[in-house]
């Protein structure tokens, strides 16, 4: 009895992907069309420039403000008031100034501006797994319809067959002429059927070239198939990776490092900064001397550094709270979407070894009956709208579970089709 189960399930499968497109030269892979995305889409082209704006600033905040240079001309004669050069004063001081902030605080804004670039690139990288996730929803929603409509034209092959028995039944008087005629019905409505998956396949095509940033005008080719293999997860090595590098973690992360080294630099507000001066004095056209300068701020307004420093404090203790409520969430998410993977899984078992092998041993049974007679066509259309409709609920349990392994992969932040987070299993 398996053999016989397993046989039609081939069978049907077999029937399920027969299309002339099969041996199209060119089939949309998702492979490729992840890659597309990731390096057209608008959004992540910004968001990469944000990254490299990022970089660049923390680079900048290293290094130390420009030096000034100021020129004084003393003793100017008021006889000519538009002779203003060194030789029309008695005196020329040229100073050069030189801010240095108190050791620390130069490396801790570079730092800062570095987990502020962090924050950024991880941010990008959970905008990627969005955009992947998007474009996985749509292609498999894309192939979903394409193998809808073959099992479609499958059972219109079907009901062709049957619309020969009945004409062959009507001829030798078995059969009354309106089993032809509601047979011919039924292909009439499959076809309607036909029509209005063909109708969702093109808006399924305009997001996945929205995704892509094609022009809507140009045609997309058709897909290959849904993945059908199953693969096996460990699901406490995919909870810690999730909690450990997933990049929305990852940005709480660098917040709360950001946050913890502002902190520190609020409490160097208590230090001075310091500027060191050196000016070369011109008298008479040589220089014979010149002057020194050393200046520092007063940090005598503490309460002021008080309030600033209670201020960081705060916002790092709330960037502390919200990594570790991010956390949380990932390994509540990372839960949840494996127990829908799992749901998912049992969903098309069922599917493969019980309800498709038996409607289908039901449909040819009920087309042999017919064929002798020993049952009326209103049966045998029934069998086959049920054959149709599990043939098609099938293929939306693989749609359903190849979704829910793109949500896990989103939430874990791997592809676990082909990293060695997974194996797969046909």
């Amino acid at each position: 009895m398996r053999l016989a189960l397993a046989s039609i399930l081939i069978s049907t499968l077999m029937l399920i992907s027969f299309s002339p497109l099969s041996f199209a030269e060119e089939r949309l892979d998702l492979g490729a069309l992840l890659n597309e995305a990731l390096s057209n889409n608008p959004e992540l082209k910004a968001m990469r420039e944000r990254v490299n704006a990022l970089d660049s600033r923390s680079k900048a905040e290293g290094t130390l403000d420009d030096p000034t240079l100021k020129i004084e001309l003393e003793d100017l004669s008021t006889d000519r008031p538009l002779d203003i050069s060194p030789d029309d004063a008695m005196l020329t001081r040229y100073t050069f100034s030189q801010m240095f902030p108190f050791p620390g605080k130069r490396g801790l804004r570079e730092r800062i501006a570095g987990k502020e670039a962090w924050a950024a690139r991880a941010e990008l990288t959970s905008r990627e797994l969005e955009i992947s996730f998007m474009l996985k929803e749509a292609f498999f929603e894309y192939a979903f319809l394409d193998e809808s409509i073959r099992v479609n034209l499958g059972i219109k092959e079907l009901i062709s067959d049957a619309v020969k028995i009945a004409e062959t039944r009507y001829a030798v008087g078995q059969a009354p002429q309106q089993d032809i005629l509601k047979l011919n019905v039924e292909q009439a409505m499959i076809t309607n059927e036909i029509i209005n998956l063909e109708a969702e396949r093109a808006v399924s095509s305009a997001m996945l070239k929205s995704l892509l940033n094609r022009p809507q005008a140009l045609a997309l080719s058709a897909p290959f198939e849904m993945p059908k293999a199953t693969i096996d997860f460990d699901f406490n090595a995919l909870t810690e990776k999730a909690v450990g590098a997933n990049p929305d973690v990852l940005m709480a992360q660098a917040q709360a490092q950001a946050g913890e080294l502002g902190k520190e630099l609020a409490d160097k507000n208590y230090y001075p900064d310091f500027m060191l001066s050196v000016a070369p004095i011109q008298r008479d056209g040589r220089f014979d001397n010149y002057d020194l300068m050393f200046q520092v701020n007063i940090p005598l307004w503490r309460g002021k550094y008080n309030s600033l420093a209670q201020e960081a404090g705060a916002l790092a203790k709330a960037a502390r709270l919200r990594l570790l409520s991010m956390k949380n969430i990932k390994a509540f998410e990372i839960k949840r979407a494996a127990v829908q993977v799992e749901a998912a899984q049992r969903s098309r078992e069922l599917y493969e070894t019980t309800l498709l092998p038996q409607v289908e041993l039901s449909y040819q049974s009920a087309l042999r009956n017919y064929q002798t007679g020993t049952i009326e066509l209103l049966t045998l259309l029934d069998t086959e709208r049920e054959l149709r409709a599990t043939r098609v609920e099938y293929l939306r349990a693989i749609l359903d579970y190849n979704k829910r392994i793109a949500a896990l992969e989103r939430v874990a932040g791997v592809d676990l089709r082909s990293t060695g987070a997974a194996k797969r299993s046909e």
